[in-house]
């Protein structure tokens, strides 16, 4: 088990954004805007199809991680795995440990929970989350508000259908939420950039 828990951290931890900033001549990505390397900071200053691709990679990165090394294992070990694929894009050695934020990997991991149906419902929750955070930021044009609180509702979600990931949801949920502070102070400041369509 300790083996596929470092594994998943090292697949978490590839620098998506910022290794496909610097492959297409972009330069490095947490030298401008926001300065972090996900798909949002990518999207702003590299451009659309960019972003996009960072986005599908790094959900891919957590679906990909435990498709990989799940096998037979527990319910827990969805969780344990998700945790560490998770905390390995958070804090990407590669990168001194200062990674990205979480939200995309995150989604790849609630995208696995979905398609093995080991709840009843289960497989609702990754609709839930991406249907929350489109509508959410497509009325407010704040992604880190459509982030929080989409994790949020999907942790609320797994505390009725999912219980034995409720504690990985609450905790993962906590630190994204985290990771995202100044946004939330300057959405506060109303400095805040919005996406736009």
């Amino acid at each position: 088990m300790l083996l596929e828990i470092i594994l998943a951290f090292l697949i978490g931890s590839i620098p998506t954004g910022y290794l496909l900033n610097k492959y297409f001549g972009h330069g490095d990505i947490r030298k401008v805007g926001s300065g972090n390397i996900g798909a949002t900071n990518v999207l702003r200053h590299s451009g659309k199809l960019l972003g996009l691709l960072t986005l599908l990679i790094d959900i891919g990165k957590g679906f990909l991680a435990l498709e990989l090394l799940y096998g037979s294992g527990g319910r827990w070990t969805i969780s344990i795995l998700g945790a560490s694929v998770v905390l390995g894009h958070i804090f990407s050695p590669w990168l001194k440990f200062k990674g990205g934020k979480g939200v995309a990997t995150m989604l790849g991991v609630i995208l696995f929970i979905s398609s093995v149906g080991y709840w009843k419902l289960s497989e609702n929750i990754f609709f839930i989350t991406t249907f929350s955070w489109l509508m959410i930021v497509f009325f407010t044009r704040y992604v880190a508000l459509g982030s929080v609180i989409s994790l949020t509702i999907a942790t609320i979600y797994s505390y009725f259908f999912i219980p034995s990931s409720f504690l990985f949801f609450v905790l993962m949920n906590l630190l994204i939420a985290y990771r995202h502070k100044d946004n939330f102070e300057r959405i506060k400041n109303k400095t805040e950039h919005k996406i736009t369509f």
